[in-house]
């Protein structure tokens, strides 16, 4: 947050596929709104102009925000949903878009939507229901939003679900950009690596996240040790035979050691063979000073939380073939 109110936040934009970054929001919550038994869905079938120039990490910290929200805030077989739609024609190489989340959970007072994205601000309803958190994540969307030149608009009343609006104009992606980007992931793609008989060493203090990472990493075929926090990591790592784990992927904030300081206490290991273990970070810190912070550390790859299977897999793969 202080990053972003300092105005040290660098926007990265690339060529994006607008329907496929809400298909991946609904491959990550899937699994945990059928535990709540949830009626979850994703729309985008309205689009025709799906690829535009956006920063896809921090788009997706803003809609993970507040898909977070609407699956804290609304009970055991609520409905929640993520729309997609294009506005109007497209003028002048741009595309205006709305993305509504919408839930029918406890939701809002007046008073609380009038100061909901100042820093630290609860609703006392959530504070009550005993629902976590800093009150940072709705700060941090407003800032990034803003910072995209997007607007968030919030309609809600207590008891009657939340729904928010977001509306953003995109510069829409050349065919060639398009063809360039659609190449690159399609080869990635069809260079198959058989991950069946690795062993990773997943480090990672949110129980949630824990077992999402762990079915999408099962379902490509590796074996999987856990660890709660960094110190846990080092003494797996510092404890097992050269060779046992094939990489580490490490969480940066967690309790006891944090995900930086792990990785340096690996790498400072008497045992050179178990101190050069590769270690990527996998992480919600997503800026492009966190992915610096992960080198510096001694790591070597970045894996920005929500996890894009397709980057998980491409990253995963250049690491354990080099």
């Amino acid at each position: 947050m202080s990053r972003i109110e300092s105005g040290k936040v660098e926007l990265e934009y690339a060529p994006a596929d607008l329907c496929g970054i809400l298909d991946s929001l609904y491959d990550l919550f899937a699994e945990q709104m059928k535990q709540k038994q949830m009626d979850f869905s994703v729309h985008t079938a309205q689009v025709q102009d799906r690829w535009v120039w956006c920063d896809r990490n921090n788009l997706n910290r803003v809609l993970l925000n507040l898909l977070s929200n609407a699956y804290k805030f609304t009970d055991d077989g609520g409905t929640i949903s993520a729309s997609l739609y294009e506005l109007g024609s497209p003028a002048d190489g741009y595309g205006s878009y709305e993305i509504r989340i919408q839930d029918n959970g406890i939701g809002m007072s007046k008073e609380f939507v009038e100061r909901m994205w100042g820093a630290f601000e609860r609703e006392r309803s959530s504070t009550d229901s005993g629902v976590e958190g800093t009150g940072l994540g709705l700060a941090i969307t407003k800032g990034i939003v803003d910072m995209m030149g997007g607007t968030i608009e919030v309609l809600t009343a207590p008891g009657c679900g939340t729904e928010i609006l977001l509306r953003f104009k995109f510069r829409l992606a050349e065919n060639e950009e398009i063809h360039k980007e659609s190449v690159a992931v399609g080869a990635a793609d069809e260079e198959t690596v058989d991950f069946t008989g690795k062993r990773l060493l997943l480090v990672e203090d949110n129980a949630i996240n824990m077992e999402i990472a762990k079915m999408i990493l099962e379902q490509m075929g590796f074996s999987l040790e856990t660890a709660e926090n960094g110190q846990a990591a080092v003494d797996m790592v510092a404890a097992s035979q050269p060779g046992h784990f094939d990489a580490v992927l490490m969480d940066i904030q967690m309790p006891v050691m944090d995900g930086y300081a792990a990785t340096r206490a690996i790498r400072a290991l008497d045992n050179t063979e178990l101190a050069s273990v590769p270690i990527l970070a996998m992480t919600a810190n997503a800026f492009r000073e966190d992915v610096q912070a992960a080198m510096d550390a001694g790591m070597q790859a970045h894996i920005a939380k929500p996890i894009d299977i397709g980057d998980l897999t491409k990253t995963l793969r250049s690491v354990l073939r080099s």
